[in-house]
């Protein structure tokens, strides 16, 4: 059986910035993103690891945190809740 489909035109859809989105990241899942100084990591739900290029140090943020972003490149986040943490990123 043939089935004959009209053909439609192509319509470009609008990619969502980073910053009109909440991420979800699972357990263990990790998520490395290039991002400008300045931007802002927010969890909605969950907890998230953290780190960035030239940060000694780790961040943990929970479900109502945040973390700014110091130097601009490369910044990795690994989902750490049972549940997916839900993450926004607005870019400034």
């Amino acid at each position: 059986m043939e089935l004959d489909l009209p053909s439609l035109p192509f319509l470009p859809r609008r990619r969502p910035a980073a910053a009109d989105r909440t991420l979800p990241l699972a357990r263990n899942a990790t998520l490395a993103l290039r991002l400008p100084r300045g931007a802002c990591i927010a969890v909605g739900a969950g907890r998230i690891w953290l780190t960035e290029r030239g940060d000694l140090d780790d961040h943990f943020i929970d479900a109502g945190g945040r973390h700014v972003v110091r130097r601009a490149g490369p910044v990795v986040l690994q989902g750490e809740s049972a549940l997916p943490a839900r993450i926004r990123v607005k870019r400034r």
